[in-house]
């Protein structure tokens, strides 16, 4: 009986944990001639981007920023300029990044 219980105990944490996704982001500049510049914010929740978060600023650091669900990109931004890995976002600060709170993807 303490066999099965033991594995019931490391087996439910596991569980919960894989029903869970793992948030994380990764960061694409693309130049934008002649002064400005975009930069995309890829959510992923395991292996999928589900939302992306584009800011386009100008050489006064004026900005303006939108919100897709999904992968996306404009025509025109091939290949990136910069690109950072994607790192994991941890759960108390979800709530801070506005394109998962705004697709309704947590809450």
């Amino acid at each position: 009986m303490k066999p099965l219980l033991l594995a019931w105990a490391l087996i439910t944490p596991l569980t919960s944990w894989a029903d869970t996704p793992a948030w994380r982001i990764h960061t694409e500049n693309y130049a934008r001639p002649p002064y400005s510049g975009a930069v995309y914010y890829f959510y992923h929740a395991g292996p999928k981007i589900v939302c992306t978060k584009l800011s386009v600023c100008n050489k006064y650091d004026q900005c303006e920023v939108e919100y897709r669900q999904g992968e996306y990109r404009e025509d025109g931004d091939d290949e990136p300029a910069s690109r950072t890995d994607a790192v994991p976002i941890p759960p108390a600060k979800l709530k801070a990044h506005k394109c998962l709170v705004k697709f309704g993807l947590v809450k």
